[in-house]
């Protein structure tokens, strides 16, 4: 891939002005488009309604347009009340395996600017062609980092945030726009009365190099002062406590759910269109659409228990001189695993799940325990930010005490993969050919027209 080129200036400005217009833009032409078909469907779109619940769907598009309305406003107000800001980064461009340090200053006074949530992303940029021929864009979050930070007053009207990151090496670096391509994104939101600042800004990185350390130094000391989880307003996942154990960390119900309601309001929404657009369809291919629909409502289902799970079950992992205890309890039901100290080889931090809303990118990571019998025991999640993770990591390791030694965890994570059971692999041949099973067996039933009326034809 080729690299961006190096920055010729320190200060990088986000692109709100073009996101603004360009909302203004799609609101224009989905209320455009929407109403233009309101006003000369009129009794058509009735009677649509009428024929196929379906296209009760289409009501929910003047609401969409509304709402993109609403964002469009709301844009164009934060630009009028910031103007136009820029992140100033020390050094120029940040280096990976080494440090992102900048500083952004802020027309805000410092009574109403209590936090600021600060991240930065590592994000991959493609393009994925489908079965259909068509090309469509995908983003996908490969590393992340999160601080909540205490702002420094910056004379009497306005407010300066300070922020460091370390990004580990390993991670690729900026690279210039092309159908695939890396880049690193800043988000900076502070809340405040009214309008919220919320902007996201495109910053270079380069590989690491030597820094002098009297600069290293200085960065460092200007950094503002971080806030924890607690005061921030955050529910502190996991909360810890020490116990006579050992040291206790609790990840309770719900601790994900804003995630959980999404994938299950994704389930249900899959599942009542399912019902609605093959419900006209019922009569012809019988077979074949039963299938269809008993595999997706499979489907939707599974994504709704996914979520529902999210939601009703706790983790509680207890880490002691003896080793780690998991106790995961769902609905009252306790499973627990012990793992005892002399067969854990070493506990990592693993890229979870990741959502999107707005300009927020949010990345979760978990902690895996690895054995020297080969097992993978998940013992942390819902931790946002590497450091943070990195962090709980680090306190695990801690109360295992100074006997335990870290292990080669190579060999244990390239097992060989187990064959299939025989009855697993003829159970999905089947289920790959049941579709062309179930369209031949409805086709079979229109075979005798077909014939007769070959037959009437005369050659």
């Amino acid at each position: 891939m080729p690299r961006i080129s190096t920055a010729s200036s320190n200060k990088i400005y986000s692109q709100v002005a073009a996101q603004f217009w360009g909302a203004w833009f799609i609101a224009i032409i989905w209320n455009g488009i929407t109403w233009l078909a309101i006003i000369k469907g009129g009794d058509n779109i009735l009677q649509a309604f009428d024929e196929s619940p379906i296209f009760y769907f289409f009501v929910l598009f003047p609401f969409i347009g509304l709402f993109v309305i609403f964002s469009a406003i709301k844009q164009t107000l934060a630009w009028r009340k910031f103007g136009k800001t820029a992140v100033v980064l020390n050094p120029t461009i940040g280096q990976v395996g080494g440090r992102c340090m900048g500083s952004i200053t802020l027309p805000i006074l410092p009574k109403d600017a209590t936090q600021a949530d600060i991240s930065l992303s590592c994000k991959r940029s493609y393009v994925r062609q489908g079965s259909d021929g068509k090309s469509s864009s995908h983003e996908k979050v490969i590393w992340q980092d999160q601080v909540t930070l205490k702002p420094d007053r910056y004379g009497r009207k306005k407010i300066q945030i300070n922020f460091s990151f370390s990004p580990p090496s390993g991670l690729p670096i900026s690279e210039e726009k092309s159908s695939e391509y890396h880049y690193w994104q800043l988000h900076i939101k502070v809340p405040i009365p009214g309008i919220d600042y919320d902007r996201t800004f495109e910053l270079p990185m380069e590989e690491a190099s030597e820094l002098p350390s009297a600069v290293s130094h200085h960065i460092e000391a200007q950094t503002s002062e971080r806030v924890e989880s607690r005061a921030a307003g955050q529910a502190s996942i996991p909360k810890i406590k020490q116990t006579s154990a050992g040291t206790e960390f609790y990840y309770g119900y719900g601790r994900s759910k804003v995630m959980a309601i999404a994938i299950m309001f994704v389930g249900v929404f899959i599942a009542v269109f399912t019902y609605l657009f093959f419900s006209n369809f019922i009569d012809f291919l019988p077979v074949t659409i039963f299938l269809v629909k008993s595999y997706v409502f499979l489907f939707a289902a599974g994504l709704f228990l996914l979520g529902l799970f999210l939601i009703i079950n706790s983790l509680t992992v207890e880490v002691s001189l003896a080793g780690i205890r998991k106790r995961q309890t769902i609905l009252g039901f306790k499973l627990e695993e012990f793992i005892a100290i002399k067969n854990i080889a070493d506990i990592l931090v693993e890229q979870g799940a990741s959502s999107t809303s707005g300009n927020t990118t949010r990345l979760w990571y978990s902690l895996k325990a690895y054995t020297y019998d080969g097992k993978k025991i998940e013992i942390a999640d819902s931790l946002e930010g590497q450091s943070y993770a990195n962090e709980i990591r680090e306190k695990m390791l801690s109360a295992l005490g100074s006997q335990w030694q870290e292990g080669a965890v190579e060999p244990f994570t390239k097992k060989a993969k187990r064959p299939l059971p025989r009855w697993a692999r003829w159970s999905g041949k089947l289920l790959s050919h049941s579709f062309t099973i179930a369209l031949i067996y409805d086709l079979s039933k229109f075979f005798p027209e077909v014939a007769e009326l070959f037959s009437q034809i005369k050659f």
